[in-house]
Order: structure tokens, then sequence, then C-alpha cells
């Protein structure tokens, strides 16, 4: 993964362009199919709140509201698309930031943090996965899990959020 990381980064700003274009469309499209499956699941509020609410009785609520609806296995199902959006968003995270950076001269302000930046969308990846890991414990018994895993998600969903934020603020300055 290291050399891999490296030689994107060594490799010809015109070949970073072509490979940050094309994570783009894999980006949308897994964010469409996302988008498209959190609405079928017919989640009672939208995602962000669902995810930050460190409130275990909500969460069972909504699962239970789910259950009666009977749309928790399309949200279950969701859980493992979103592996398939997380892996779009590293990718294109570091490809896209990284190609940024590389377009400012090299050793300036903008190119060395743009290097340190491009990692801020694949941290929130990595939480993301943690958030998902997490859930699928919850789901296990979705109106009877140990209230004490609502912190652990919710923690891994705000610090992803935290490095989503840092990282589209660095790219609206950076550019």
């Amino acid at each position: 993964m290291v050399q891999l990381i490296k030689n994107y980064r060594n490799s010809k700003t015109t070949t970073q362009g072509f490979i940050a274009l094309f994570s783009l469309p894999l980006y949308f499209l897994s964010s469409f199919f996302l988008e498209k499956s959190y609405a079928l699941s017919k989640f009672p509020v939208p995602y962000f709140e669902q995810q930050t609410s460190f409130d275990a009785a909500k969460m069972k609520e909504w699962f239970a509201f789910m259950m009666q609806e009977d749309t928790l296995g399309v949200y279950i199902k969701t859980q493992f698309i979103d592996f398939a959006f997380i892996t779009a968003v590293i990718l294109a995270g570091f490809t896209v930031w990284t190609f940024i950076s590389n377009l400012h001269p090299q050793s300036s302000f903008f190119n060395n943090w743009g290097q340190k930046f491009a990692f801020a969308l694949p941290l929130a990846g990595l939480f993301d996965v943690l958030e998902n890991i997490v859930s699928f414990f919850m789901l296990a018994q979705p109106v009877d899990f140990s209230n004490f895993l609502v912190f652990p998600y919710s923690l891994f969903a705000v610090i992803k959020f935290g490095f989503w934020s840092i990282a589209l603020l660095w790219i609206i300055v950076s550019l």
C-alpha cells in the first residue's frame, strides 16, 4: 500500500489527473446507490441525525419502525452498499486531493499540506468502516442491543464527519 501511494504521488500530474477523474464517477455512482437504498429502507430520520444521536432508545425505536415497515433487511443491505461507497471515498479522496496538491509548486505550503490532507477522506472512510462494524452488532439484536454500543457507533460517526469537514474545508482553501 505504501508503495502504491508513493507511485501515485510520484507519477506525472496528467496521470494523476486521469486517475482522479476516473475516481469521481465511482464516488458519485456509489453515492447514488447508497442514498437510494437508504431511502428505500425508510429510515425515519436523516442518516446524519441517526449516526450522531448517541441515543440508544431512539436508535431502537428507529430500528423497530423499520421492522414494522418490513424494511430492516433493506437497511442491512444498505450497510453493505456503504462499503462500496467507503472504497470510492477513499479512492477519490486520496487521488483528487493529491492531484490538487500537486498542482501547486513543489514544496510550497499548499503542496506540503495538501499531501497531508489527502489522507483526510481515507481516514473518514476508516471511521466509517468502524461505525459499520458496530452497527452490525446493533443490528444483530435491533431492539435489544446493549445501550453501550451506541456510544462507539456515534463517536466513530462524529470523527468520520470531522474528517469529511476537514477535507472539504481544505479543498476549498487549496483551490
